[in-house]
């Protein structure tokens, strides 16, 4: 989780073996309208993943060449507010091809090993997205609980006021017509 200041832009590096499976998810958990500027960018500059104005995303590759990857978040469309951004990233291990010759030298055992530390990692990833996906449910829901209790407040402060208001209008219009009443 990091804060990316308004017009500004926010990049995390990471260097990536070729042949590796890359995942990752990103949500605006705090800020404005809650969207944000993604974009994943390869060590030979060309753009694998980009959205914009967007309060959530996923993006799954397979790493083309060995190099750093960049990972940037942009605030540019706000002027005044800053964005909170939880952002998870999973790296693989490289590809089976990239490691043997031949499929033959993996034994079925060894093939579904891989296959269940793939779906672990997986599950890793889910669990991770579902957490940031509640922490800005709760955000939202603990700011809409906020703004409900300073309504009723100020509402029950309005009733309050008017029932005085009330009170002491009808007295002076009573105490008036019974003046007038004796004087007649």
């Amino acid at each position: 989780t990091f804060n990316v200041d308004p017009g500004k832009d926010e990049c995390l590096f990471e260097d990536i073996h070729g042949a590796t499976r890359v995942s990752g998810s990103f949500q605006v958990t705090n800020g404005g309208f809650l969207d944000i500027d993604a974009k994943v960018t390869g060590p030979d500059e060309k753009t694998i993943y980009s959205v914009q104005k967007e309060t959530e995303g996923r993006f799954t590759f397979m790493s083309h060449e060995t190099g750093t990857y960049r990972f940037c978040f942009g605030n540019s469309m706000s002027t005044v507010t800053p964005k909170t951004v939880s952002f998870s990233l999973l790296v693989g291990e490289e590809t089976q091809q990239a490691r043997v010759a031949k499929s033959e030298h993996v034994t079925p055992l060894e093939k579904s090993v891989m296959a269940l530390a793939e779906g672990l990692q997986q599950i890793q990833a889910e669990q991770e997205y579902m957490r940031m996906r509640e922490r800005a449910h709760r955000n939202t829901s603990e700011s809409t609980n906020a703004r409900v209790l300073w309504w009723a407040l100020i509402e029950a402060g309005a009733l309050l006021l008017m029932s005085v208001i009330q009170i002491v209008y009808l007295r002076n219009f009573f105490e008036n017509k019974r003046a007038s009443n004796r004087g007649v």
